[in-house]
């Protein structure tokens, strides 16, 4: 076994991780979506649109009696 005396390298070394991209991976990290996100999206977007469908049945319906009774009027 020798005993000399190992020579430093005067080479810059490389780091082992990019830190730009140590600093990419994190912040991808905040803007992952889970599941539970998506299946909140889309329950909510349901309720929108359930809700949106409403309103637009009840002022149907509205029509739909005004209509009537405009009818009833001009047959008496």
């Amino acid at each position: 076994m020798s005993t000399e005396k190992l020579e430093a390298s005067e080479e810059p070394q490389a780091p082992l991780a990019n830190t730009s991209e140590t600093n990419s991976i994190k912040g991808d990290t905040e803007n992952i979506v889970t599941v539970f996100d998506l299946a909140n999206e889309i329950e909510k977007s349901l309720k929108d649109v359930q809700r949106q469908m409403k309103e637009n049945d009840d002022e149907f319906s509205r029509s739909i009696q005004a209509i009537e009774d405009k009818l009833n009027k001009m047959s008496r």
